[in-house]
């Protein structure tokens, strides 16, 4: 096997360990929004460092293949790619960090629970970042799609907690100036970054097409 051969292997290992992670944060994320007894803050936090730590070396990496190599067709589409995936990889990191911070937020200044609906929306994004990164990794544009279709069903989801949570009666304790706001609005920011990950996730198999000769899809921002 060629150095350059070896190397792009070496690339998508660091890539696998890094969406293997990412699965990870958010198989965790959802635990601790099932069991908020669970305290899995110092678990997510760790993750987070590494999380970083893969993401500098694989783009440094990256940048020194392109610069020794210069590789060209395939190879040259994949290594492109890589730092896209792990842009997307990371953020799904951060929205790990920011669901565990809210949900802390949430147990301390309010007796609300998560409701069913996140929990509900936490397992179908945990589904879509291990679909996003296995269809990454084999290449294969149906499962792609399959996952990115999944983006609608999350969103609906998203509304639907923003009804439920936003309730008339929640505006009407507003209005006697004994709102008890923190648990409402602390779930309605965990739902929006639920619905971030799950974004994060489509860009992720947005970059599958080019890798199989398809249309490149304009990413969610």
């Amino acid at each position: 096997m060629k150095r350059f051969d070896q190397e792009l292997t070496e690339l998508q290992h660091r890539l696998v360990e890094m969406g293997e992670l990412a699965e990870s944060m958010i198989a965790t994320v959802v635990r601790g929004l099932e069991d908020i007894s669970m305290d899995v803050s110092d678990v997510i936090l760790k993750s987070e460092d590494v999380m970083d730590n893969l993401q500098v070396t694989i783009d440094s990496e990256v940048v020194r293949i392109l610069t020794i190599y210069s590789p060209v067709a395939t190879n040259l589409r994949y290594v492109l790619t890589v730092t896209h995936v792990t842009s997307n990889l990371e953020r799904i990191g951060d929205q790990a960090v920011n669901i565990v911070e809210l949900l802390q937020l949430m147990m301390a200044r309010s007796t609300m629970k998560p409701e069913p609906r996140i929990i509900q929306m936490g397992h179908a994004v945990r589904e879509m970042v291990n679909g996003a990164i296995g269809a990454y990794i084999n290449k294969d544009s149906k499962e792609a799609d399959k996952y990115r279709n999944r983006d609608e069903y999350v969103d609906s989801l998203n509304d639907q907690i923003m009804r439920e949570v936003l309730s008339e009666e929640v505006a009407l304790e507003a209005l006697k100036g004994e709102p008890d706001l923190a648990g409402p609005l602390a779930q309605i920011l965990i739902a929006r970054a639920l619905e971030r990950v799950g974004d994060h996730s489509c860009n992720i198999c947005d970059e599958v097409f080019p890798l199989v000769g398809g249309d490149h899809i304009k990413p969610f921002q």
